[in-house]
């Protein structure tokens, strides 16, 4: 009996429960039905406005923008690795290697075939090896090898402790001078950076003029537009001279460049005219010349043989064989025919064999082209030939520690040695000196370049800071005389307008 009071009162309790919540549901699904009608049905039937965002950002409506004069292209059929424009190369290389070869087999094979039908005096001449010693050390080491007695052993220790020294000296010498020039560079380019200060200082504050100017310049102009003062909105006069990115060129200015052009290709016209003409006449003057050189060429020849004629004609008078060498060389150098040779060998009473000697002899002149080299100068063929070209100063104390007897042999090497050394240290502080003055008219080269380059630095700073304002006011200057945005809008739009000025691209602080 105690149970079911208390069962009635928990059935009670949760009847009580769902009553309650019952309200709050219905109350929660209107709640969601009035959200979803004013929010996301409302937004989805008119949609999302983005003019705040457009107006912060400065997203402009204006076409006015460069644009290049191109279009890039990808090509369709991209491929990391290319077979054919990999391989091209190496079949070429290859093909050249081995046609390289076989030319060269080919003409070692026809050279060796021309041996076999060719005359002896028509072979290429022999040549002798020539060794030449030109170093000090090396001749020194050649005589102590050829005769390692005590004077040539002492000679050679001698040419090398030199050697040493001088190598020694030289470097510490050069290392001094470049140790000198180093600082002179230092202090010169402190001294290019610290004029430099003013330069860079001018070129900042000139760039931050330019930028107060525009956002002066914006502010008198946002002001007459906002505020009534001005009926109609265009762009600022600072930029009505402005030739951006419109591509916007005015008459006169394009017609002035086609007369320009046109100036210019008559200017290249005329003077491939002239280059012509010019030839002309030259290829006429190198042909009157090239003739009048074959005349004189013949003139020459003609009297040169007639005065050897003569010579011949005077000595075969004589019958003297002891001329016939003579008269043989005569020939060769005339290149006498055969019945002219016979006719002067009539008069020594020659016999046949020796006529048709003389005659072969003058034919072989005629058809080689080589002749073996003097003796003193090529050498001799099959031998090996060692000669020494000495001009250093260790070569003439090689001579004195071989020859101390001789007291020349010391004054030369002294004489020499000092000569040398005196000049070798005036060309290093010669070089030093003009490295070190090169420098400095650079460095003033340098730093009057960069203070003319100063103009050129704020112009070329203010014409992209305009490039990129003036769209943007043309953006403000379309929205004012359309009336799509309310003033509070435009001074918003305004206000972008002069923070970009300020803080936009390009930056004073590059």
């Amino acid at each position: 009996m105690i149970i079911e009071p208390i069962k009635n009162k928990q059935v009670d309790i949760k009847k009580k429960k769902k009553k309650e919540e019952k309200p709050d549901k219905t109350m929660n699904k209107t709640l969601q039905g009035v959200l979803i009608n004013s929010h996301v049905r409302n937004n989805q039937e008119t949609g999302y406005s983005f003019n705040d965002i457009k107006d912060s950002l400065l997203i402009s409506d204006s076409t006015n923008y460069y644009s290049t004069n191109g279009t890039i292209k990808k090509s369709q059929n991209e491929s990391s690795f290319d077979t054919k424009k990999a391989i091209k190369p190496l079949l070429i290389g290859t093909s050249l290697i081995v046609g390289g070869c076989f030319a060269i087999s080919a003409i070692l094979r026809k050279s060796s075939k021309a041996l076999l039908t060719t005359a002896n005096f028509e072979h290429l001449p022999d040549l002798a090896i020539n060794m030449n010693i030109k170093e000090e050390p090396q001749f020194a080491i050649y005589r102590a090898i050829r005769d390692p007695n005590f004077k040539n052993l002492f000679g050679a220790a001698a040419v090398f402790l030199m050697s040493g020294i001088t190598i020694a000296c030289k470097n510490f010498v050069e290392g001094a001078k470049e140790v000198w020039t180093k600082k002179q560079s230092a202090d010169i380019e402190k001294n290019l950076q610290e004029n430099l200060i003013e330069v860079e200082t001018n070129a900042f504050s000139g760039k931050l003029k330019v930028v107060n100017d525009l956002m002066q310049n914006n502010v008198k102009y946002f002001d007459e537009v906002i505020n009534n003062r001005k009926e109609k909105a265009s762009t600022p006069e600072v930029f009505s001279g402005f030739l951006s990115f419109k591509g916007a060129n005015n008459d006169k200015e394009t017609s002035q460049k086609d007369n320009t052009i046109i100036n210019k290709n008559l200017k290249y016209a005329a003077l491939i005219g002239g280059v012509i003409i010019g030839a002309v006449i030259l290829g006429k003057l190198s042909i009157s010349n090239l003739k009048k050189t074959l005349e004189y060429t013949n003139k020459y020849a003609n009297n040169y043989t007639e005065k050897t004629i003569d010579a011949i004609n005077g000595i075969s008078n004589k019958a003297d064989k002891n001329d016939l060498p003579r008269v043989i060389e005569f020939f060769k150098s005339i290149c006498a025919k055969p019945d002219y040779i016979k006719e002067v060998a009539k008069k020594y009473n020659l016999s046949d064999n020796e006529v048709q000697s003389i005659i072969h002899a003058v034919e072989e002149s005629k058809k080689t082209i080589f002749a073996d080299a003097p003796t003193a100068l090529g050498g001799i063929p099959q031998k090996v030939q060692y000669y020494c070209y000495i001009d250093e100063n260790r070569g003439h104390l090689y001579n004195w520690i071989l020859n101390p007897q001789n007291k020349f042999t010391k004054l030369i090497f002294g004489a020499f040695t000092i000569s040398s050394a005196i000049g070798y240290l005036f060309k290093q502080g010669m070089d030093a000196i003009k490295e070190v003055t090169v420098m400095k008219e650079n460095a003033k080269t340098e730093l009057d370049l960069r203070k003319r380059l100063v103009d050129v630095e704020i112009a070329n700073f203010k014409a992209k800071k305009e490039s990129a304002i003036n769209p943007l006011l043309e953006n403000f200057a379309k929205h004012s005389n359309d009336g799509s945005k309310t003033k509070e809008e435009l001074k918003q739009l305004a206000d972008n307008i002069l923070m970009e000025t300020k803080n936009g691209p390009p930056y004073v602080y590059n």
